[in-house]
């Protein structure tokens, strides 16, 4: 999703943050190889986090892998965003909601219960 310019920008400004990154038209095609699927603003998150928390210089690959971990949780959050909700269910038992309507399934029920036992017993 990168495209050139961008991974060309991308790399001058990581230069900017780390001097030990090497800036020049080698390091910044395999940038551009390992940051080809990544989105630019991902791929600048990935580089925040990892300076955060690596005193070392980052790497394409790190910073691929992280970029892409990034944007598949956004998606994550945004599908469950737009899921949706599910109906609530029946918290209040049928016995308490209508107790005529349960004692006449009960009544029926012993009722079939007791047809069924003289039909075997015959």
């Amino acid at each position: 999703m990168m495209q050139d310019r961008e991974t060309v920008a991308f790399v001058g400004w990581l230069a900017k943050i780390d001097p030990r990154i090497m800036y020049g038209p080698e390091a910044t095609e395999a940038w551009h190889h390992a940051l080809a699927n990544v989105s630019a603003g991902a791929a600048k998150l990935a580089v925040m986090e990892y300076k955060r928390l690596y005193p070392t210089a980052p790497t394409p690959a790190d910073i691929a892998t992280r970029a892409r971990q990034l944007q598949a949780s956004h998606a994550a959050k945004q599908r469950a965003l737009a899921a949706a909700p599910t109906k609530p269910s029946d918290t209040i038992p049928l016995r308490q909601r209508d107790p005529q309507r349960w004692a006449q399934l009960i009544q029926a029920g012993k009722q079939q219960r007791e047809t069924t036992l003289k039909e075997r017993a015959s």
